[in-house]
């Protein structure tokens, strides 16, 4: 097997990027013109301009991975762009953050049960999405194996979120249960972003289950590395939604778990009073911070999110070295920090 790519250089060119984050784009605007009103403008103002979407060239990277075509599985990378954006409607409900991507929040500008439905909705176009891609001339038989991966994926995402609010405050909480959350909470989507890319493309079994769970270590990565934004002053103002937000909520990610255990009964009874007592967000996330650097639990947070990410392109060196796959491979790279 031909050797894959060194992994400080991204195989994955940036007008490889480009190209398909136009793609995605175009489709938005093209199914939420400007002239949209009532819930389409709301699916409008949250879709466009987009995020990162990684979840949909996961579907199209795998699809391509395994000789599918572009075209016949594009329908389902905006779905699933619209089943993570519509999570957020709520996540942002739940959390009272009042701004996302640098703007006003949807309920925000909008109001919390037009946010609520329309977050609904997107949910909903996820599935819908699947018959575009039958109408496409992809089999049936891929779009049921793809509904099914699909269905699964959205109730365990609920029961991360349902599992993360039942962990507000709790800071004995192990590090195993953390993982569990955020593979629930997030990888779970990214996951299902390459099976069904995977799927419908026409991956056999084995290569589908792989890339789906190279999709499960990104998206452990990836919620560590959100994690620990809020905790890095310089990346917190680039955050584009509230960097108090896992303060306000009494939410113990993973840094702050790692910090707790090692600290000293000085600092364990800092964390606790910042992140348990009434005590205002700022001063909180600074006395955290302060924490969290005498630990060394930054370091340690990242270091994990590495070792995911090693895992994820590890995985990818038992599929054959085509550039299809080593696109594959790049969105890993994607997850590094920028310092």
């Amino acid at each position: 097997m031909t050797a894959q790519p060194n992994e400080d250089t991204p195989p994955d060119p940036p007008s490889r990027r480009v190209e398909f984050a136009e793609l995605l784009e175009a489709e938005f605007v093209r199914r939420w013109p400007g002239r949209s009103v009532g819930l389409d403008a709301v699916h409008r103002y949250a879709m466009i301009p987009p995020g990162k979407l990684l979840r949909p060239s996961l579907v199209l990277h795998a699809a391509l991975a395994v000789g599918g075509e572009l075209g016949a599985v594009l329908p389902a990378a905006v779905g699933v762009e619209g089943a993570h954006v519509g999570s957020l409607l709520h996540d942002d409900i739940i959390d009272r953050d009042t701004q996302r991507r640098g703007r006003a929040a949807v309920h925000t500008e909008f109001g919390p049960a037009q946010a609520v439905v329309a977050g609904n909705a997107l949910f909903f176009s996820w599935f819908a999405a699947l018959s575009e891609c039958r109408r496409l001339g992809v089999p049936a038989d891929r779009v049921e194996r793809a509904m099914a991966v699909q269905a699964e994926a959205g109730v365990a995402i609920c029961r991360g979120a349902f599992d993360e609010l039942a962990m507000r405050g709790d800071l004995e909480l192990g590090v195993g249960a953390y993982v569990a959350m955020a593979r629930a909470k997030t990888a779970v989507l990214l996951a299902a972003a390459c099976r069904v890319g995977a799927i419908l493309g026409g991956g056999d079994a084995p290569t589908t289950e792989l890339l789906g769970d190279f999709g499960d270590h990104l998206g452990i990565c990836f919620q560590i590395r959100d994690d620990v934004l809020p905790y890095d002053p310089i990346a917190a103002r680039t955050m584009g939604k509230p960097s108090d937000s896992d303060v306000r909520n009494r939410r113990p990610t993973l840094p702050v778990l790692i910090a707790h255990r090692r600290a000293d009964p000085k600092g364990r009874a800092a964390l606790r009073h910042a992140l348990l007592d009434e005590t205002e967000p700022e001063l909180a996330l600074c006395r955290i911070r302060a924490v969290l650097e005498r630990t060394g639990a930054l370091d340690t947070a990242h270091a994990m999110a590495d070792e995911y990410a090693r895992r994820a392109r590890a995985l990818l060196t038992r599929l054959p070295a085509t550039a299809q796959v080593a696109h594959v491979r790049a969105l890993a790279l994607l997850t590094r920090p920028a310092h």
